[in-house]
């Protein structure tokens, strides 16, 4: 059975770097539908305002938390982050039982995501405070945060010549890439046709994500192929004719 199509792309400027694309997905008309009708991932259960951000966001390497501690000090404050004193007095990061570090969970969720009826307004602090300032939100929230619906995942291969091949798989977050929880979720958007209703394909409408996580020259050369699938996708004429 069919599920998925994709496309590979050499990275120009590193010949011993793959990048592997679920175009299925980039083609979609998948769009976040926070607060227009996101159900979060335990509906009926948790308030609706914490959408998909019940277990705190894992730092990666990416990540520089002294930054995010910066933005809680200095940009934000208890008109704009509910949970601002509490982050103060406790931190606004822990780490898990293996030493990987995230955000706190408060009430449920992130401890930056403001929750229902909040005056400064519900969602992501971080978000909020991009916007505010001009900015995409990728600038201040975690890496994981921003890439969402977008996964990634780095394979080390052995290339041609008997050097390292790194493959990275640019793919849809499913449910499995949550690991256990994921398959407890009472909702998930990339489930639900509630969820594909953009007006443009997800390799547009995510276009900054896309050009952080691959760099650009991979990005327009992906452009450039899906920009081409969609116009001979529009040139099809099914019957009738008339």
């Amino acid at each position: 059975m069919l599920e998925r199509e994709w496309v590979s792309i050499r990275d120009p400027e590193d010949q011993h770097r793959r990048y592997t694309f679920d175009v299925s997905f980039l083609l979609s008309s998948y769009v976040c539908i926070y607060g227009g009708g996101c159900e979060g991932v335990h509906p009926g259960v948790q308030d609706p305002a914490i959408g998909c951000c019940v277990h705190g966001a894992y730092l990666n390497d990416d990540d520089d938390p002294s930054a995010l501690q910066d933005l809680l000090a200095q940009r934000l404050d208890p008109s704009t982050m509910q949970f601002h004193a509490a982050a103060l007095a406790d931190g606004a990061l822990t780490e898990d039982e293996d030493g990987e570090v995230l955000t706190r969970v408060v009430d449920g969720g992130c401890i930056f995501a403001n929750r229902t009826g909040f005056a400064g307004g519900i969602g992501c602090a971080l978000h909020h405070l991009a916007v505010a300032d001009g900015q995409h939100h990728a600038t201040y929230k975690p890496t994981v945060c921003w890439q969402v619906p977008l996964h990634r995942t780095i394979e080390e291969l052995t290339a041609n010549d008997g050097g390292t091949l790194e493959v990275h798989t640019i793919a849809a977050y499913e449910r499995g890439h949550w690991g256990d929880g994921g398959a407890d979720f009472g909702w998930w958007c990339l489930d639900d046709d509630v969820a594909f209703v953009g007006r443009d394909p997800v390799y547009r409408t995510m276009e900054v994500e896309l050009r952080s996580m691959v760099g650009d020259a991979v990005y327009e050369e992906l452009a450039d192929h899906l920009d081409g699938r969609r116009r001979q996708r529009s040139r099809v004429r099914f019957l009738p004719l008339a």
